[in-house]
């Protein structure tokens, strides 16, 4: 009761209501600010990581030692049975000399089993000046004896598609079926690793390899998604962790705003609080009197600020308000994806501000003597 009519009459005092507004509005302003960023984070990471599992491979077995993988055909024959739904692909890669009747560059070659014709990506396209129906030459450092002496292999080829860059690798990539790229780096059928994708459960997949191959007399070591990844991975939690805290600091501030605004209540209500006190009021219900007062600002305005950057953020999802550069991201709009156990988190942060920055005023209040709160009245 008490709580109620100290809110709600505040109105009558023009300055303490207008801090209390303040305080609401501040808490909500952060909580709104942080779940947006949050949706945010949420949307472009999420992109990356769906990205990442269509694109890339979502388990790798490599030899532990060396470079060339004995039995992959006994290996691969074992996965295939124990996970029937997984892809397995062949690989290997190498670096190899790419010339063009403008240009020779180094680049990264690699064979697939699941490539049927020569593919570049833009970047080296782009430096040796081909396009789709150019043909190439790519020269191998092995080499091979001839009646002239040794000379590096050669294999003349037609680019068939130009297609969109890996990621992290700035010297250009080069893809050849596989016997292609076995002639070329290796001279005979070499298999350097097996890449496996299983799109129904490709975040465990390298879990299923590890135990389906347990009982296999090999020496390969197994990557899973994540492993395959944890550079990239590492940098969106270190992202995550560093935006959260920055954009955090204003609900440090908001609850700040809050204390003050708190012990304002308590200095105006000096008098009755006195009197509260000289009637019998134990302390300690004093104390959770300005915990509750304080408590209702701040949930209020963390509620309020949670339901409008819930719709902020579903609004500017829903209609793509925020445009990207075409053909420099993977979405056309800035996307937003809100996480409910994100907003639950904020709200407990808001909620642990909020009490602390009404103990202090509170426990001021607390041990404070009737007479003093009446000696000047």
């Amino acid at each position: 009761m008490l709580v109620k009519r100290y809110i709600f009459t505040l109105k009558r005092r023009t300055h303490v209501a207008t801090v209390t507004a303040i305080s609401l509005a501040g808490l909500a302003l952060g909580v709104m600010a942080l779940v947006v960023t949050l949706a945010l984070l949420e949307g472009f990471q999420n992109t990356i990581r769906s990205d990442i599992v269509n694109r890339g491979a979502h388990a790798r077995v490599e030899p532990a030692s060396g470079r060339r993988l004995l039995q992959p055909d006994v290996l691969a024959s074992v996965l295939h049975d124990a996970i029937p739904d997984a892809t397995v692909t062949r690989c290997i890669r190498g670096t190899c000399l790419v010339t063009s009747v403008v240009d020779a560059v180094p680049a990264s070659v690699i064979g697939r089993s699941d490539v049927k014709q020569v593919t570049l990506d833009r970047v080296l396209a782009a430096r040796i000046a081909v396009g789709a129906g150019d043909r190439i030459q790519v020269i191998s450092p092995r080499q091979r004896l001839t009646p002239m002496g040794p000379l590096p292999v050669r294999l003349q080829v037609e680019v068939a598609e130009i297609v969109a860059p890996v990621s992290g690798n700035e010297s250009g990539v080069i893809m050849l079926p596989l016997k292609a790229a076995q002639q070329l780096l290796w001279g005979s059928d070499v298999v350097e690793a097996l890449e496996l994708k299983d799109k129904t459960d490709p975040w465990r997949l390298g879990d299923h390899v590890d135990t389906a191959l347990a009982g296999v007399d090999q020496n390969v070591n197994v990557q899973s998604l994540d492993e395959l990844n944890r550079p990239l991975f590492l940098a969106l939690s270190l992202e995550r962790i560093v935006i959260f805290a920055a954009v955090g600091l204003m609900l440090l501030v908001a609850a700040l705003n809050l204390l003050c605004n708190v012990a304002m209540i308590a200095a105006e209500k000096r008098q009755d609080l006195a009197i509260l006190g000289g009637l019998g009021m134990a302390p300690a219900s004093l104390r959770r009197l300005f915990l509750a007062l304080g408590m209702g600002i701040g949930i209020s305005g963390a509620l309020v600020g949670a339901g409008l950057g819930l719709s902020v953020s579903w609004l500017l999802d829903a209609t793509q308000a925020l445009p990207l550069p075409r053909g420099v991201f993977v979405v056309s709009a800035v996307p937003f994806r809100v996480r409910p156990e994100a907003v639950l988190s904020v709200l407990g942060i808001a909620l642990v501000l909020t009490i602390l920055a009404s103990w202090l005023p509170a426990r001021v209040v607390s041990r404070r003597e009737p007479a003093e709160g009446l000696r000047y009245e």
